[in-house]
Parts: C-alpha cells; structure tokens; sequence
C-alpha cells in the first residue's frame, strides 16, 4: 500500500481563513493524476499553523472529495507524546489509512525515548502508523536500529525518511520506505524506497510518477536522467520556507491564493518570476521525455 507517489496537500487560505473550496478543487485535481495517496495535515499543510478546529474542517473537506478513492494519511506530531496520542483519539473516527507521525520535537529525547514515543503511538491505534523522521525539523533522529526495534508493533509499517545516509540502512527491514526529501527522490529508489511522500508531487506529479515507473521497471539510468533534468526546478520549489513557493506555483494554474500563514512568509516578487519560468522549463520536460516508459 505504501507506494508510489504521496501527496502532502497544502492547506489554501484566502483573507487568513482556509479555503475549503479551493483545497477541494486541488483534491479533486490530484485524484485524477497517478499519485498513490495524499497526506493530510502534514508539515507542506501548515499544520503546525492550524487551530484544532481548522484542523477538523480540513480532514472534513478532504474526505468529502476523495471518500475511499484514494488513501488519506494524517499528519500528526509534537513534543508531547501525550497529546499526540489524544490527538490521533481525536481523528479515530476519520476515514483514514493511518497516521504520520514524526519523533517529539524541541525536546530532544534519545532513542529510548523516541522508542517510547512510537510505542505509545502504535498502542493507540490498530491503523498504521508511518514513522517520520525529519531531524531538522524535530530535532532528532529516529535512527534505523530503533526503526527495527519498533517493527515488533504490527501496525508500524512505513517510514518517511529525510535522511539520505539511512536509506540504504533501511534496506533489507520489513518497512515500507518513502522519501521525504524531495531531491534525493531518484537516490532513495536505487536504495530500495517504494516511493516517496513528496511536496513537489504539487507541481509535477506526472514526472515524478514518471521517475518512480522507470526506476520500478529496472530503467534506472533514464530514471536519473530524467530526475536530474527536474532537479534544479525542485530545489527553487524549496528556495523559500515550504510550502511558500509551491503555493506561488500552484496559484498560476488554480483557482487559490498563494498566501501563506505567519510566520511563513509568501514567495518573494523575484521567486514568483524564476517560478514563472520554472513553469515553462517543466512543460518542456514533459513534451521531452513523454512516454519514456513505454
């Protein structure tokens, strides 16, 4: 199940309120593509941004659009692991596949306290749980021996990794690998990865779905060729906090706005114009390399 390409779906806001019409709009858009699922509430969401009552409406809004069509993880973290686990309690009720849970942030645990976390977790629920480790955000590192600690719980069955030195690690262990970190997406499929949650999926989900079809069907070479020649348009994606710059793309060809929550500030004049060109440069890529699995 845990697969292919994963959308971690922004969170439009229009006058400082979410938009539901336009994160509807998206949803029913990316169904259409080939991605494999969406996460919700996720860091490219601004979660950390929204109240529990935005979050609410937001997890509402999604499942009213992609009911079961598609898989919907959720997003979930912070440093309390007490409150995480009330807050998965909260959303049982939610169609969901499971949850995305990263290691407590801020206060920094070792491993035997991120192993506790997770165990917490995984006792909380009978859905799955995706492990994520994001060190540069949290603060710390799930590291690959815990990860294979923390296979004794059933339901612990994926991992987002942003760490590229763990991926090879990672190989070999029952858990399914999905790259977090949008550049080394190309690397982590040669280590073995299943697929990637990715926040660039936003703006070129036929491509990287390209990327991952190649790299399955033992085309690894054309994969990297390909992946390589999109590479500098998805560092600018990231040139700016996330998901300032994705919301700047994605308001040239949707009905949103691409404003931001404070702190995160909007894309910059100058941003918006290399993205603008950005635009063009995957446009070309896709006339290039169409049907490169065929």
């Amino acid at each position: 199940m845990y697969s292919g390409v994963w959308l971690p779906i922004v969170t439009p806001f229009r006058s400082g309120e979410v938009d539901i019409d336009a994160l509807q709009r998206l949803a029913d858009y990316y169904l259409r593509t080939e991605i494999s699922g969406f996460v919700a509430l996720g860091t490219t969401g601004e979660a950390a941004l929204l109240s529990e009552t935005e979050r609410i409406t937001v997890l509402q809004a999604l499942n009213d659009v992609v009911g079961g069509r598609l898989p919907v993880l959720v997003g979930v973290g912070g440093p309390d692991t007490r409150q995480v686990v009330r807050e998965i309690q909260r959303y049982e009720h939610w169609d969901c596949a499971g949850y995305l849970v990263s290691a407590p942030s801020y206060i920094c645990p070792d491993q035997a306290g991120i192993e506790w976390h997770f165990d917490q977790v995984a006792l909380a629920t009978e859905r799955s749980i995706v492990l994520y480790n994001v060190p540069h955000r949290t603060g710390v590192a799930i590291a690959p021996d815990t990860v294979a600690r923390l296979l004794e719980h059933e339901n612990i069955v994926a991992i987002k990794e942003c760490v590229k030195d763990h991926f090879g690690k990672l190989r070999g262990l029952p858990i399914s690998v999905l790259c977090g970190a949008d550049e080394a997406f190309v690397d982590s499929l040669g280590a073995g990865a299943s697929g990637g949650i990715l926040a660039s999926a936003h703006v070129c989900p036929d491509l990287l779905v390209e990327v991952h079809e190649l790299a399955r069907a033992g085309f690894g070479a054309q994969a990297r060729i390909l992946f390589d020649a999109m590479l500098p348009v998805l560092r600018l994606l990231f040139a700016a906090p996330n998901p300032a710059a994705i919301k700047a793309m994605l308001a040239f060809d949707h009905p949103m706005a691409d404003e931001t929550r404070m702190p995160i500030a909007p894309a910059s004049a100058l941003l918006v114009e290399r993205l603008h060109k950005a635009r063009q440069q995957l446009q070309d890529l896709r006339t290039e390399f169409a049907g490169a699995t065929g």
